[in-house]
């Protein structure tokens, strides 16, 4: 997956490891003339060396100390573009995908896996692209050099740095799944921020702060366990592979000055072959170091893995074939819905109804009782457990979802505003639309006038949220929205509960005139006086459907309902 997002950089991301080749080139040469100054400039009999060899180990830490800068930012350049398309992509298909699989990987986890997630593989392909290929250069440079010194000492060396890359695998492998939960429990820690956050009015509204503080007290405690837990772990790499590497250095020593007093080695090769083991201790460490990052982004890229590896709706869809519909007529036969999930209960049970164009459908029950999963059905945000919903005589599924959508508003239960403008926020539905027709469904939502009392119109500002909005205000800019679509169905979830009797029957009397299939979810009865057909809902069936009279006659609920209302 990663090499995906690498391909349409791939001369800096070649260039990088060049430069680390450069770099470690320079380094490598270093031990190697001083051991030069001290054997033949100092301890021997050639002092016009020094100077000369001096100048070329400056030149060689130059190009050195050139070759790490341009490795550094080739490194960061690719890496943060590939950060930037990750994001892009996740984001995308978070946004495509259906709301079953919203449901399963949930919002919580897919903020976490957007930005956590996706800054841990950033962070590590920027070192990878350097110190993975630095660490295995230092190594193999740091031999080859010892082996021109002197074999005994080369032994050393590499049995050292065998050593201690198997102890870093082995830590490594238990860190995995440790990795993995702590991703996890990031993921809970922000699903409960997130909910704690969300309902603050309601928390000081009950002067219930302490409360909510313990509980999240202990969502970070148990985060903060758990990543003590891996740290305590990683806390072991180091002092371990410190201590062998330091081991190694006293052998080096020992065995160097028994090589020295039998004339097989010089001081300066013994110097040489510390520094040599000093890198290998350096290189380890930073291979360390990845090796660390990479077993954490290895969860981390799972998971984002996960998302990208969804089927998005249009790719669920592809092999549709049914026609775009132009009339409305909605028929639902025997439908029944559980949610996804193995002891999920069916939420609606075997509903059947017929409505044509034009005519409004109202839906009332008692709360759970699957009313909006009715319409969520209809405007296929889920598809049906058993049994069909045909518009137009044809079975939604043989309609792609975009297709389908476009002939169907929503006003959602919960109107949902983003920061911006009055005229953005009414522009989603259509982004084409003029100031006349904006103002013409705001009219028709009964908040025209409002919004000609406001010093910028359309271009007035909008907090996110609609926090700057009252109830009734967001409901009926959600309700102009989506008649700006000029839809063939438009479907209300409950958006005239937070306006007042007069503004509604102005609002129910505009939406009555429209030509487009009305389904109408509401708690007040005097909604449904007019409508055409009305269902009752109760535990997720369909006990009772007929006109307003009918029901009077025929329902006890509706009947009590009514008249509770009513007198």
């Amino acid at each position: 997956m990663i090499i995906r997002y690498v391909r349409p950089l791939w001369p800096l991301a070649l260039l990088a490891p060049v430069s680390v080749l450069l770099e470690t080139w320079a380094e490598l040469s270093q031990p190697q003339l001083m051991s030069i100054i001290v054997d033949r400039g100092i301890l021997g009999s050639e002092p016009d060396i020094i100077v000369p060899t001096g100048v070329k180990m400056l030149i060689f830490l130059i190009l050195g100390v050139g070759g790490g800068l341009f490795s550094i930012f080739a490194a960061g350049r690719v890496a943060y573009r590939l950060g930037a398309d990750m994001r892009r992509d996740v984001y995308s298909r978070a946004m495509r995908m259906s709301f079953a699989d919203i449901d399963r990987i949930e919002v919580p986890s897919l903020i976490t896996r957007l930005t956590d997630d996706v800054n841990r593989v950033q962070s590590v392909v920027q070192q990878s692209m350097r110190l993975l290929f630095r660490a295995p250069l230092m190594f193999i440079g740091s031999v080859v050099m010892a082996l021109m010194i002197d074999v005994d000492i080369s032994v050393i060396i590499i049995g050292i740095m065998i050593l201690s890359i198997a102890l870093v695998v082995i830590i490594m492998k238990r860190t995995y799944a440790m990795f993995l939960g702590l991703q996890a429990r990031k993921d809970s820690f922000t699903r409960k921020v997130q909910e704690l956050l969300s309902g603050v009015r309601v928390t000081k509204a009950y002067t219930n702060e302490r409360l909510e503080e313990e509980r999240f007290a202990q969502a970070n405690s148990a985060l903060t366990a758990q990543a003590i837990g891996v740290g305590k772990v990683m806390a072991c790499m180091m002092p371990i592979v410190s201590f062998v590497l330091n081991m190694g250095v006293v052998l080096i020593i020992y065995f160097g000055a028994a090589e020295v007093e039998i004339g097989n080695m010089k001081v300066g090769g013994i110097m040489a072959a510390i520094n040599y083991m000093a890198q290998i201790q350096i290189a380890i460490m930073m291979a360390q170091h990845v090796i660390m990052g990479i077993t954490q982004a290895r969860a981390s890229v799972n998971r984002i893995n996960e998302v990208l590896s969804t089927p998005t709706e249009q790719e669920t869809d592809s092999q549709t074939e049914g026609r775009p519909f132009k009339n409305g007529n909605i028929e639902l036969r025997g439908v029944s819905f559980a949610y996804p999930g193995e002891n999920s209960a069916r939420v609606l049970e075997a509903i059947s109804l017929r409505i044509s164009k034009g005519q409004t459908l109202a839906i009332m029950g008692e709360t759970g009782s699957g009313k909006t999963t009715l319409v969520n059905l209809i405007a296929r945000f889920y598809d049906p457990t058993e049994g069909h919903i045909l518009i137009d005589g044809q079975d939604i599924r043989d309609i792609d979802r975009r297709d389908l959508r476009r002939h169907i508003a929503v006003a959602m239960q919960t109107p949902l505003l983003f920061g911006g403008t009055i005229r953005s926020n009414l522009t989603l539905a259509n982004p084409t639309a003029t100031d006349a027709e904006m103002m013409e469904a705001a009219e028709a939502a009964d908040i025209a006038s409002h919004i000609r009392t406001l010093p910028h119109g359309l271009d007035t500002k909008i907090e996110q949220g609609g926090r700057n909005l009252s109830g009734g205000q967001r409901q009926r800019l959600s309700i102009a929205r989506a008649l700006l679509m000029h839809p063939d169905i438009l479907i209300l979830d409950d958006t005239l509960s937070a306006l007042d009797t007069l503004t509604e029957s102005r609002v129910r009397a505009r939406l009555a005139a429209m030509p487009a299939t009305k389904i109408i979810i509401s708690q007040r009865v005097s909604s449904f006086a007019q409508a055409d057909l009305i269902v009752v809902l109760g535990s997720g069936r369909a006990t009772a459907i007929g006109t307003h009279d009918e029901l009077m006659e025929s329902c006890a609920t509706y009947r009590e309902t009514y008249n509770s209302q009513t007198r």
